[in-house]
Protein backbone atom coordinates (compact mmCIF):
# COMPACT_ATOMS: atom_id res chain seq x y z
CA UNK A 1 0.00 0.00 0.00
CA UNK A 2 1.20 3.25 -0.42
CA UNK A 3 2.34 6.13 2.13
CA UNK A 4 0.02 8.98 3.56
CA UNK A 5 0.29 11.37 0.63
CA UNK A 6 2.70 9.94 -1.65
CA UNK A 7 2.83 10.78 -5.22
CA UNK A 8 2.24 7.42 -6.46
CA UNK A 9 1.13 3.66 -4.88
CA UNK A 10 3.83 1.70 -3.64
CA UNK A 11 2.12 -0.74 -6.16
CA UNK A 12 1.51 1.55 -8.77
CA UNK A 13 -2.47 0.20 -8.42
CA UNK A 14 -3.90 2.72 -11.80
CA UNK A 15 -7.48 3.31 -11.34
CA UNK A 16 -10.08 4.23 -13.57
CA UNK A 17 -13.26 6.10 -12.62
CA UNK A 18 -15.95 2.71 -13.68
CA UNK A 19 -12.76 0.95 -11.29
CA UNK A 20 -13.32 3.49 -8.45
CA UNK A 21 -16.79 3.52 -8.59
CA UNK A 22 -16.27 0.14 -6.87
CA UNK A 23 -14.92 1.31 -3.87
CA UNK A 24 -17.87 2.96 -2.21
CA UNK A 25 -17.57 1.38 1.17
CA UNK A 26 -20.68 -0.84 0.80
CA UNK A 27 -18.81 -3.97 -0.41
CA UNK A 28 -15.18 -2.74 -0.73
CA UNK A 29 -13.54 -0.35 1.35
CA UNK A 30 -14.13 3.95 1.09
CA UNK A 31 -11.69 5.61 -1.78
CA UNK A 32 -11.97 8.93 -3.10
CA UNK A 33 -9.57 10.45 -5.46
CA UNK A 34 -8.76 14.55 -5.57
CA UNK A 35 -6.35 15.39 -8.68
CA UNK A 36 -5.16 12.16 -9.49
CA UNK A 37 -4.52 10.40 -6.14
CA UNK A 38 -6.54 8.21 -4.94
CA UNK A 39 -6.86 8.02 -1.10
CA UNK A 40 -8.23 5.26 1.26
CA UNK A 41 -10.58 7.02 3.73
CA UNK A 42 -12.17 4.15 5.07
CA UNK A 43 -11.17 4.60 8.40
CA UNK A 44 -13.34 7.82 8.26
CA UNK A 45 -16.85 7.58 10.03
CA UNK A 46 -17.66 10.32 7.92
CA UNK A 47 -17.04 8.43 4.42
CA UNK A 48 -19.37 5.45 5.80
CA UNK A 49 -22.10 3.97 3.24
CA UNK A 50 -25.51 4.92 3.92
CA UNK A 51 -24.91 9.05 4.49
CA UNK A 52 -22.55 12.15 4.81
CA UNK A 53 -20.10 12.10 2.38
CA UNK A 54 -20.03 8.15 1.53
CA UNK A 55 -22.84 8.48 -0.25
CA UNK A 56 -21.70 11.90 -2.01
CA UNK A 57 -18.38 11.00 -2.32
CA UNK A 58 -16.87 7.39 -1.95
CA UNK A 59 -15.93 5.91 -4.95
CA UNK A 60 -15.63 9.13 -6.99
CA UNK A 61 -13.31 11.73 -8.07
CA UNK A 62 -14.38 14.90 -6.36
CA UNK A 63 -11.28 17.33 -7.23
CA UNK A 64 -14.03 19.60 -9.14
CA UNK A 65 -16.55 19.78 -5.83
CA UNK A 66 -13.80 20.60 -3.58
CA UNK A 67 -12.60 23.41 -5.53
CA UNK A 68 -15.46 24.65 -5.89
CA UNK A 69 -16.82 23.86 -2.30
CA UNK A 70 -19.91 21.84 -4.38
CA UNK A 71 -22.36 19.41 -2.20
CA UNK A 72 -24.10 18.60 -5.73
CA UNK A 73 -23.93 14.71 -6.83
CA UNK A 74 -23.22 15.98 -10.34
CA UNK A 75 -20.06 17.57 -9.65
CA UNK A 76 -18.28 14.28 -8.51
CA UNK A 77 -16.51 12.92 -11.23
CA UNK A 78 -16.38 16.03 -13.44
CA UNK A 79 -13.05 16.09 -15.24
CA UNK A 80 -14.42 18.97 -17.70
CA UNK A 81 -12.29 21.49 -15.86
CA UNK A 82 -8.68 23.23 -16.51
CA UNK A 83 -6.93 24.60 -13.43
CA UNK A 84 -6.86 27.55 -14.99
CA UNK A 85 -10.93 27.97 -14.65
CA UNK A 86 -10.62 27.90 -10.77
CA UNK A 87 -10.89 31.43 -9.42
CA UNK A 88 -7.58 31.99 -6.95
CA UNK A 89 -9.92 31.38 -3.81
CA UNK A 90 -11.09 27.66 -5.32
CA UNK A 91 -7.11 26.97 -6.04
CA UNK A 92 -6.02 27.88 -2.71
CA UNK A 93 -9.39 25.55 -1.46
CA UNK A 94 -8.64 23.07 -3.31
CA UNK A 95 -4.81 23.27 -2.08
CA UNK A 96 -5.95 22.81 1.41
CA UNK A 97 -8.36 19.72 0.58
CA UNK A 98 -5.31 18.08 -1.15
CA UNK A 99 -3.20 18.66 1.73
CA UNK A 100 -5.28 17.50 4.43
CA UNK A 101 -6.15 13.84 2.44
CA UNK A 102 -2.29 13.94 1.71
CA UNK A 103 -1.45 14.54 5.85
CA UNK A 104 -4.44 11.98 6.56
CA UNK A 105 -5.14 9.09 4.53
CA UNK A 106 -2.80 6.74 2.84
CA UNK A 107 -2.82 7.16 -1.43
CA UNK A 108 -3.70 3.62 -2.44
CA UNK A 109 -3.70 4.70 -6.27
CA UNK A 110 -3.56 7.09 -9.20
CA UNK A 111 -6.71 7.77 -11.36
CA UNK A 112 -6.15 7.21 -15.15
CA UNK A 113 -8.53 9.70 -16.31
CA UNK A 114 -5.76 12.45 -14.82
CA UNK A 115 -2.77 11.04 -16.92
CA UNK A 116 -1.22 13.60 -18.99
CA UNK A 117 -3.34 16.44 -17.03
CA UNK A 118 -1.82 19.53 -16.10
CA UNK A 119 -2.89 19.50 -12.54
CA UNK A 120 -0.17 21.07 -11.41
CA UNK A 121 -1.47 23.97 -8.07
CA UNK A 122 -0.29 27.24 -8.61
CA UNK A 123 2.31 28.22 -5.70
CA UNK A 124 -0.76 31.06 -5.09
CA UNK A 125 -2.54 27.72 -3.77
CA UNK A 126 -0.11 27.25 -0.92
CA UNK A 127 0.24 30.83 0.46
CA UNK A 128 -2.68 32.28 2.52
CA UNK A 129 -5.06 30.24 4.67
CA UNK A 130 -8.10 29.22 3.48
CA UNK A 131 -11.43 28.74 4.71
CA UNK A 132 -13.08 25.39 4.03
CA UNK A 133 -16.59 24.13 4.61
CA UNK A 134 -17.39 21.17 6.85
CA UNK A 135 -14.42 21.20 9.35
CA UNK A 136 -16.35 20.00 12.70
CA UNK A 137 -12.77 19.12 14.55
CA UNK A 138 -11.87 15.44 15.00
CA UNK A 139 -11.92 14.03 11.50
CA UNK A 140 -12.25 16.83 9.96
CA UNK A 141 -15.29 16.51 8.05
CA UNK A 142 -18.68 17.08 9.33
CA UNK A 143 -20.79 13.77 8.88
CA UNK A 144 -23.49 14.75 6.20
CA UNK A 145 -24.33 17.84 8.59
CA UNK A 146 -24.13 21.52 7.48
CA UNK A 147 -22.27 23.17 10.46
CA UNK A 148 -24.01 25.85 12.88
CA UNK A 149 -24.83 29.24 11.39
CA UNK A 150 -22.65 30.48 13.86
CA UNK A 151 -19.40 28.92 13.08
CA UNK A 152 -17.25 29.14 10.24
CA UNK A 153 -14.86 26.74 9.32
CA UNK A 154 -11.76 27.54 7.99
CA UNK A 155 -7.98 25.33 7.70
CA UNK A 156 -4.81 27.57 8.53
CA UNK A 157 -1.93 27.74 6.12
CA UNK A 158 -1.87 24.45 3.88
CA UNK A 159 0.50 22.23 6.12
CA UNK A 160 -1.46 22.86 9.48
CA UNK A 161 -4.41 21.30 11.23
CA UNK A 162 -8.17 21.99 10.25
CA UNK A 163 -10.16 24.36 12.98
CA UNK A 164 -13.13 25.81 13.30
CA UNK A 165 -13.68 29.85 14.44
CA UNK A 166 -16.68 30.50 16.25
CA UNK A 167 -18.03 33.84 15.17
Amino acid sequence: MGAKGSTHASDGKVFTLEKLAQFDGTTMPSYIAILGKVYDVSESSNFQAGGGYGDLWAGCDCTYALATLSLDKEDANRLDWEMSQFSEQQVKALAAWKSYFDQKYEVVGVLAEYEGRNIELPEIATAAQVQLPGISGGDGIAAGKTPPVKVRPCAPVVGEAPRVERL
